[in-house]
């Protein structure tokens, strides 16, 4: 890279014979092609002082920004926890419990009462791009005009978009054909590299067989034998030898049953959650 840029003799030789007698470029900074436009300038530096005495190579040098992609993070609807501040009961517990209904059932009342009775009282939180954007300089629901006429207009652009890019595949497939019938091997790969360009195509792999060893090409046999492997693997017989349990606990009560929760557990439990903390897979905070 120190050959890459413009610069006076001065900046580009790195090497001395003794006595000062030739100059010579003997050292060089080398990139990968694809790097090439991180690199805004380099060179050798003949007045820089270098650690070791009387050195006769010069400080080569060269500056590298280098710029990362940003990931584009798909936005979620958070609730405004702050509201709750404002409600007098924050752990009022639900009044109604089912019964008679199942622990996975009454899981998901729960889940699903705490969840849309939040959305309708604390409602969710606007995020703005810009932090002066006002709401004055939203759209108004009077406004919905343009957006019609927006979205209709992207839809004319949209489907002329697809008509153009089918067009031209259908030329480049034209193409591809006369110079495959005049022998043009040199033609044929430039158009076929063309149309394959950011197509990644996906090949189907075989090579199933059976247990005879017969291989099958119909995708219900092929079907059929994963069903057969997969039966086979897990529906295996298994002997234990109950008499190696027994001598790890002798002594073990074997129908012994966990005592039953107590609501004073469950609360003081839910009153030591911790507040700003990011929810589960259910998507309930802390804070309700």
């Amino acid at each position: 890279m120190n050959t890459y840029f413009k610069h006076k003799p001065s900046r580009k030789w790195t090497w001395r014979s003794p006595g000062d007698i030739t100059r010579q470029m003997i050292e060089y900074i080398m990139i990968d092609r694809r790097w090439r436009s991180f690199i805004s300038n380099a060179g050798s530096y003949p007045s820089a002082i270098m650690p070791i005495v009387e050195n006769d190579h010069n400080l080569v040098l060269a500056n590298f920004k280098v710029r990362f992609n940003v990931q584009k993070r798909t936005n979620t609807k958070k609730l405004d926890i702050e509201k709750l501040r404002i409600l007098e009961n924050r752990f009022k517990a639900l009044s109604i419990m089912i019964e008679e209904a199942s622990l996975d059932e009454a899981l998901y009342i729960v889940n699903h009462t705490i969840k849309k009775t939040a959305e309708e009282v604390i409602g969710f939180k606007r995020y703005r791009r810009e932090p002066w954007i006002s709401d004055e300089m939203s759209i108004n629901p009077q406004d919905e005009d343009l957006k019609l006429k927006n979205t209709q207009l992207k839809n004319v652009i949209n489907n002329k978009v697809e008509e153009c890019r089918e067009e031209w595949f259908h030329k480049k497939c034209y193409e591809t054909e006369k110079a495959n019938r005049k022998n043009d091997m040199r033609s044929l790969f430039q158009k076929v590299q063309t149309l394959k360009n950011g197509i990644k195509l996906k090949y189907k792999r075989g090579g199933i067989s059976d247990k005879d060893g017969n291989l099958l090409t119909k995708e219900s046999d092929i079907l059929q034998r994963w069903h057969e492997y997969g039966t086979s693997l897990y529906n295996a017989k298994i002997v234990t030898d109950k008499s190696v349990l027994e001598q790890l606990w002798p002594n073990c009560r074997r129908n012994e049953q966990e005592p039953d929760l107590l609501e004073n557990e469950v609360r003081a439990t839910i009153e030591k959650i911790k507040l700003r903390i990011a929810p589960g897979i259910d998507g309930i905070e802390g804070e309700y």
